[in-house]
């Protein structure tokens, strides 16, 4: 007869974790969204919430070796738990770890934290500051600068399978800015992907019209790229942005001198004179300038 009712009790389990998955997949799903697999031996979010689910379960079917009443009465109360911690999480949007990290480090502490990570990484102290990132992300996996900063870093390194993983996660969870854009044009330059990386550099002038940087990173792209009369639209419109940024002006210059733009090179040359202290540098524009056709 115990044996009968361990049988019920096993398939009652199994049918309610059915009914739990079917119900809550898309809630499920968002608790692992394929986050990044660091082969710095560390796991952040999707080990924590797979580790959390799972122990859901394994507390679930515990009681499956015990009496019917006992059986279906643990069963209830692990499904009510589920039940009320799938609704937490979709009453929380943006933010599956706001209680536990609340509980686990202050935001002062994290962003303190964060702070240190971008030093180490400005100082090129990568280990230092892979590290740092990532035990942030252990105190609160939701932190997107942690994965901004995780992102640049593999970058700056050249690890580009890295980069575009983190940067197309945080593209995922967040929605890309004009630096994420930014990040994913470099790596298709570095994978040969010409076409995919002129889309990602317009993007990131698009989300960030304002930013003088990223039309001269466009325009860098142009000049390099054998489009000097697109690459000088761009750098116009980052001199005017910023007028005192020496290599906006420098791709404005050469630019124009490659269109045979005399007015646009003389004046960029003369705004150049009191930014640099390379005289050769100026000569070299100048001796250019004047070799255009009168």
């Amino acid at each position: 007869m115990l044996f009968w009712i361990s049988c019920i009790a096993s398939l009652a389990a199994a049918a309610v974790i059915a009914v739990v998955l079917f119900r809550h997949w898309k809630e499920i799903r968002l608790m692992d969204p394929d986050t990044i697999r660091s082969e710095q031996e560390r796991q952040t979010r999707e080990h924590i919430v797979t580790q959390r689910f799972h122990r859901r379960l394994a507390n679930s079917m515990t009681p499956i070796h015990r009496t019917g009443r006992i059986i279906l009465d643990r069963l209830t109360r692990s499904y009510r738990q589920v039940e009320e911690r799938l609704s937490r999480l979709s009453s929380l949007p943006g933010s599956m770890t706001q209680g536990r990290a609340s509980e686990e480090a202050s935001d002062d502490r994290i962003r303190e934290r964060i702070e240190e990570a971008q030093a180490y990484l400005r100082a090129a102290r990568w280990a230092e500051a892979e590290r740092t990132f990532l035990e942030v992300l252990k105190l609160d996996e939701r932190q997107i600068d942690a994965y901004r900063g995780l992102a640049v870093l593999y970058l700056a390194q050249k690890q580009f399978p890295q980069a575009k993983e983190t940067f197309l996660f945080i593209e995922r969870i967040h929605g890309a800015d004009d630096g994420c854009y930014a990040g994913l044009a470099e790596i298709a330059e570095a994978e040969g992907q010409t076409t995919r990386a002129e889309v990602m550099r317009k993007r990131a002038v698009e989300a960030a019209p304002k930013k003088a940087a990223r039309h001269a990173e466009l325009a860098s792209f142009y000049l390099a790229h054998g489009s000097p009369d697109f690459a000088l639209a761009e750098a116009r419109r980052a001199v005017a942005l910023e007028p005192d940024v020496l290599r906006s002006l420098e791709i404005c210059l050469e630019a124009a001198i490659l269109v045979r733009d005399r007015t646009e090179a003389e004046r960029c040359l003369d705004r150049l004179r009191f930014l640099t202290e390379d005289r050769s540098k100026i000569q070299a524009y100048r001796e250019k300038i004047d070799a255009f056709p009168r």
